[in-house]
């Protein structure tokens, strides 16, 4: 479970904890929650921007001055949160979708909370939401997904068979899954990719075979992406670099828009790069210097060599000054 989640349900049961327990100390909450005070005084920081509205009486409040000289929590205006929610038609259908899409991704006992949660959610907005909404996701083995929800749910490597979407290739991956979800109508896993050593995105519609095997998943030391960061549309005006791309990128062609030109005998390959802009692709050639050359436009060409002159020259002035 992400750090955010855990936050999010320490604050639920917080909120009761602290009702029933008034000028309770903060390390006693903390002890009581297994984090640290740091940690419950961040926490009671973003409950003061909880509550139905604005106003106050509307957002749970702390008395400030106990919680800062005493350390210890008086909590008010937080009896709201016994009063039955109410929401708007808008919200309604919003929560609806949200929860539609959710499912398009839930697997096992995931797909039954989901499909409660909305049964309940439907039912109670009646005939204030009409209009039927839909979630169409790119078609997926109901196999594959319930296999990587597996490994998911029990923590478990996979041995998955991927196929790229560049070229018409397959290859065999060992990874250690984080999470499922979709977007733009596709359904994804983000997993720890053990050949790339890196984390890396794979469409589940593109994974040919899926085994959850008896080795536990690692933990890893890498931050979560946003694969959304990295998907635009490609059009006539798109920006795009004619590169090579050397055995060691070669997981960009997986990871970005990339047209494949050539794939030469010796293990470099020639492709089209895509990107948002100039400056974008520019940062991507420099991160990647080394395994990534850049063969047209002449001015990327130009732009990224003086880029990297003018860091190395920083680098040469840091060492004669030592």
């Amino acid at each position: 479970m992400s750090t955010s989640q855990n936050q999010v349900l320490r604050m639920l049961a917080m909120v009761p904890y602290l009702q029933g327990n008034d000028g309770v100390p903060v390390a006693e909450v903390a002890r009581e929650f297994g984090v640290t005070a740091k940690q419950i005084r961040d926490d009671l920081k973003v409950l003061m921007y909880t509550g139905i509205g604005e106003f106050p009486g509307e957002l749970i409040d702390f008395d400030v001055t106990a919680l800062q000289e005493h350390g210890v929590v008086h909590i008010r205006d937080a009896e709201f949160l016994t009063r039955p929610l109410r929401i708007s038609a808008q919200e309604g259908a919003a929560l609806i979708v949200a929860l539609r899409t959710l499912r398009a991704s839930a697997a096992g006992d995931e797909l039954t909370v989901v499909d409660a949660a909305l049964a309940k959610l439907e039912s109670a907005m009646g005939e204030q939401v009409h209009a039927p909404v839909d979630v169409v996701l790119d078609e997926v083995d109901p196999g594959i997904r319930a296999t990587v929800g597996r490994a998911l749910a029990e923590g478990r490597r996979l041995d998955m068979t991927y196929a790229t979407e560049t070229r018409d290739a397959q290859s065999r991956r060992q990874v250690d899954p984080r999470r499922m979800f979709t977007e733009r109508g596709r359904l994804y896993l983000e997993a720890w990719c053990l050949s790339a050593e890196d984390l890396r995105f794979f469409r589940l519609d593109r994974v040919v075979t899926a085994d959850v095997t008896d080795t536990p998943v690692d933990v890893h030391d890498a931050t979560s992406r946003d694969v959304s960061d990295g998907m635009f549309t490609v059009g006539e005006q798109t920006p795009f670099a004619l590169v090579q791309l050397h055995p060691a990128a070669h997981w960009m062609t997986e990871y970005y828009p990339v047209e494949l030109v050539e794939e030469g005998t010796d293990g470099v390959w020639t492709a089209k790069l895509f990107g948002a802009d100039w400056n974008w692709l520019r940062r991507l050639v420099l991160r990647n210097a080394g395994a990534l050359r850049v063969l047209e436009p002449e001015h990327l060409v130009t732009d990224v060599a003086g880029a990297a002159r003018s860091a190395l020259s920083a680098y040469d002035e840091d060492e004669s000054s030592v």
